[in-house]
């Protein structure tokens, strides 16, 4: 059962004056035409080109800026970048420093070894010839007591064989002298060389010059060793609260770079953090100057437009108004 039934038809009609205010279609305005449509439409390009040129305005004083700020910021990495350059360059002239003292003082130990191995062979010689000159003196002091015993007449003290007997004495007494010199001079020479063996160490020592060298290249890693590999685990035995400060509200603060320089410089990976935003600004600083050089162009080209526009309106010539008002006082 149909209750209600509308007729849409009757509600859609109006009245033709309205229906054709509301329906009629606009046509667009011909530019060809003279008189004041030609002026309006001037007028409406000028607008246009007006709201436009600003835009552009608008747009090129923002890349501008930004290249201000985006090259301040590029520059800013370069001179941290090259002062870490620097310091990787010190470093390694550092490493080849210590890689030649290292290796002389290696040559010293070396030569130190060899020369105690030499001093003692000959304190060896040394302790050797004055114990047979020792027991020559024995020998002689028995010669001696033997002819004193036998009490002949014809070994007489100063005189014939007792002459080079007695002569022979008195040398072996002056070599015998000699002895403690020469063994001062021996022990002095293996104090020496026990010093310059205490100062220099060698490659089982804990101390030294070598280990002090040793402890230094170690520190430079001039072996080139990649130390950052386990970072991440000695920080969780440390504990992150040695690494990051936390904020009140309990979060850890992301500042983009972490101030923790790990040798050789040029290898590390903040010295990569660096160079990547280097890099990665001096990109976006190109492709913005590559923008502006287009923006520019196409604001100069609306400015152009604009301004040939608004010499033609301004033109007395050209304005209705003014060449009606001219007309009239005519």
């Amino acid at each position: 059962m149909l209750l209600l039934n509308y007729n849409t038809k009757e509600k859609m009609q109006c009245d033709p004056k309205i229906k054709d205010c509301c329906v009629k279609e606009k046509q667009p305005p011909e530019t060809n035409t003279a008189g004041d449509c030609c002026y309006d439409g001037w007028i409406i390009e000028f607008k246009n080109f007006d709201s436009r040129f600003k835009k552009a305005d608008n747009t090129v004083n923002y890349i501008t800026k930004r290249l201000e700020h985006l090259g301040t910021q590029r520059d800013m990495w370069k001179s941290w970048k090259d002062e870490l350059d620097k310091v990787c360059d010190f470093t390694k002239k550092i490493c080849r420093q210590l890689e030649i003292v290292l290796h002389h003082t290696s040559r010293i130990s070396r030569n130190e070894w060899l020369t105690k191995r030499a001093i003692n062979l000959l304190f060896c010689m040394i302790r050797d010839f004055y114990m047979q000159i020792d027991l020559l003196k024995k020998k002689y002091d028995h010669l001696v007591n033997c002819i004193k015993c036998l009490n002949n007449p014809g070994l007489v003290p100063g005189q014939g064989v007792m002459a080079l007997v007695e002569d022979y004495g008195k040398k072996t007494i002056i070599v015998l002298q000699t002895r403690d010199t020469l063994l001062e001079a021996v022990i002095t020479s293996i104090s020496m060389v026990n010093n310059i063996n205490k100062n220099l160490g060698h490659h089982g020592h804990q101390f030294g010059l070598t280990t002090v060298l040793q402890e230094w290249k170690r520190v430079f890693n001039c072996e080139g060793k990649n130390e950052e590999e386990n970072d991440d685990r000695r920080r969780n035995e440390f504990g992150r609260e040695d690494f990051y400060k936390q904020d009140r509200e309990q979060e850890f603060e992301d500042t983009g770079l972490e101030p923790d320089l790990r040798f050789p410089v040029c290898e590390s990976k903040y010295y990569k953090k660096i160079e990547g935003r280097y890099q990665e600004d001096s990109k976006k600083y190109t492709d913005l100057s590559k923008w502006l050089l287009e923006e520019t162009k196409e604001r100069d080209n609306l400015k152009a437009l604009r301004d040939g526009l608004s010499s033609v309106i301004t033109d007395p010539n050209v304005d209705p108004s003014k060449r009606c008002a001219t007309s009239g006082t005519k």
